[in-house]
């Protein structure tokens, strides 16, 4: 379903039979509205947008940086200039890199080089381990601090490469032409509706404000996240290596 079909789904059920905006209860800018909320609710509470190819979200490139480079007064520049140091005159890759304010979650990590996956770990224990920072070599670990918006590896890295991340996330953009379609599974569509009907009675306008339908159709919109959770735990089930085949069928 694009905008406009679940825009006019909800005004169906609603019997909004106005053919112009002036004479609606609920304007297509209104309902536009309603409609991206619920698309944004589904996208957080439930985790269902998966991305592994966006450019801009799901890499990373890590690359060295020439030592020369690193701002005087700051930690990285006094190691590097520091004969007893770990990495004096030496081009290292940082540590801590920014995730896209998107990215709700992190599935995998891997390399682009070379071939394993990066091992998750506690963000407590990144912060508890003030070595992290201090070892060479190829990050084999990481840690999410989604507060600060970043991940933090357990190594420097001397070479270069690309981390590929595997997320879960927002939707990259609302829904703004009638023939945009949400980037979520298409038979989760329908479940965008009660939701929108909840909006819509919630309005507050005397001839739009329902309380009783605004609670019903918000306990049946709840009723859907939950249908839309089990049926991510399902695919999530089929897409682990031993039924990886399921997933397809």
């Amino acid at each position: 379903m694009n905008l406009k079909q679940i825009r006019e789904e909800a005004w169906d059920i609603a019997r909004e039979t106005a053919i112009r905006d002036s004479d609606r209860l609920w304007s297509t800018k209104e309902m536009n509205r309603y409609i991206n909320r619920i698309y944004r609710l589904i996208a957080r509470e439930t985790k269902c947008i998966r991305d592994a190819i966006t450019p801009s979200i799901t890499q990373i490139p890590s690359v060295p940086v020439d030592y020369t480079t690193f701002t005087p007064g700051t930690e990285d520049y006094r190691l590097a200039n520091d004969i007893n140091s770990w990495i004096y005159h030496t081009d290292v890759a940082p540590y801590i890199y920014p995730l896209d304010p998107l990215i709700l979650d992190i599935d995998e990590i891997k390399w682009t080089e070379r071939a394993w996956r990066l091992t998750k770990v506690s963000v407590s224990k990144w912060q508890v381990n003030p070595f992290w920072e201090q070892v060479l070599g190829m990050p084999t670990e990481y840690a999410t601090d989604y507060s600060n918006g970043v991940i933090a590896l357990n190594f420097r890295s001397d070479s270069a490469d690309t981390l590929r991340l595997i997320v879960r996330r927002m939707p990259l953009k609302d829904l703004t032409a009638d023939a945009d379609i949400p980037e979520f599974r298409t038979h989760y569509h329908d479940f965008m509706i009660n939701g929108i009907l909840w909006q819509m009675y919630s309005k507050q306008d005397a001839e739009t404000f329902d309380g009783v339908k605004a609670t019903d159709y918000k306990v049946m919109w709840l009723s859907d996240l939950d249908e839309i959770k089990q049926q991510e735990t399902i695919l999530d089930q089929r897409l682990r290596v031993n039924f990886s085949m399921n997933a397809f069928r």
